[in-house]
């Protein structure tokens, strides 16, 4: 009887030392195991910047011409430009739908097709600001904080008739006189870059 006591003792010994050890190792296992789930839901920042009233978003051509404006000149008949000339034209950038903040580089060339190399663009403003001279190899830069409504670019040009311009008086009544010159054309880029 003694012997089948001390083996039930070492049995429920046995079983519940087994039960503990499951017990602590399903414990200590679990902490590494366990797992919850959640969502973290955010709002993609928008980008959607419009030049001139054209969204920018899907095209990297405007479709619309911006039209300059040309300062009254008794001598020349309006909305043209002839030697000694002068006018500008506005490049408006709508932010209302940007969340963050961007840097813009605005460049504008002569175009090849149309050589007028005396239309010279001479200066800008920012909104209206103090007129500052133009320089084609940095351009115009500036920083657009996010859901700005409008920042107008103001660029001023003319038709160079001073004694540093390239054409004489001949070659800038030649082009006149060239059918295929009747609209001279002034590219311009910009770059949008978001701000780190």
């Amino acid at each position: 009887m003694k012997r089948k006591n001390d083996l039930m003792f070492i049995l429920t010994f046995v079983v519940i030392v087994g039960i503990t050890l499951v017990y602590l190792f399903q414990t200590s296992y679990a902490k590494y195991r366990r797992q919850t789930e959640a969502e973290m839901e955010g709002t993609i920042a928008s980008w959607n910047i419009k030049v001139n009233d054209e969204a920018i978003n899907t095209q990297s051509t405007l479709t619309n011409t911006i039209i300059p404006a040309f300062y009254a000149n008794n001598y020349v008949k309006a909305g043209t430009i002839a030697p000694g000339s002068s006018g500008y034209f506005d490049i408006i950038i709508d932010a209302t739908n940007v969340d963050v903040d961007f840097n813009f580089t605005i460049t504008g060339s002569i175009d090849e097709e149309t050589p007028l190399t005396d239309l010279v663009l001479k200066r800008y403003a920012i909104n209206d600001g103090t007129a500052v001279n133009y320089n084609s190899t940095n351009g115009i830069t500036g920083t657009i904080i996010k859901n700005t409504p409008e920042t107008k670019v103001r660029i001023f040009f003319e038709w160079d008739d001073s004694a540093t311009n390239t054409m004489n008086n001949q070659q800038d009544t030649e082009y006149a006189l060239n059918d295929e010159y009747r609209t001279t054309k002034v590219n311009v880029e910009i770059h949008f870059q978001q701000r780190n």
